[in-house]
């Protein structure tokens, strides 16, 4: 249920892009989500599509979601890298010195990329 409440931030922000850009459509955006996002693409898309049902600038914009690889930080020698490891991470080395001592890089669960319009 929380996909509601991050479709109705995510109208916030697009309904200022439009009015500080004076948009008059948007036809497509692209999101970017956490790998340890628990976030439903399809109920952002059901809920996006309800509540814009009556909206002309938003109605009927395309959706894109893209998972993003895990972000982990070194705990020994501070390298930022990503991994496609899932919830264990004891196993993952470090690509600069090799150690398996890494840490979940906290980021956003959900991030808007682009905003496509007419």
């Amino acid at each position: 249920m929380h996909e509601y409440s991050i479709t109705c931030s995510i109208l916030e922000i697009l309904e200022k892009i439009i009015k500080e850009k004076n948009l008059k459509k948007i036809k497509k955006v692209k999101f970017e989500l956490s790998k340890l996002a628990s976030i439903e693409p399809q109920s952002i898309k059901f809920y996006f599509d309800f509540l814009t049902a009556e909206n002309q600038r938003l109605k009927g914009a395309i959706l894109k979601f893209k998972k993003n690889k895990l972000k982990l930080a070194c705990s020994k020698c501070g390298k930022i890298f990503e991994s496609n490891a899932e919830f264990d991470i004891s196993n993952v080395k470090c690509p600069a010195c090799r150690i398996k001592n890494a840490q979940v890089r906290e980021e956003d669960d959900i991030r808007i990329v682009s905003v496509e319009t007419d």
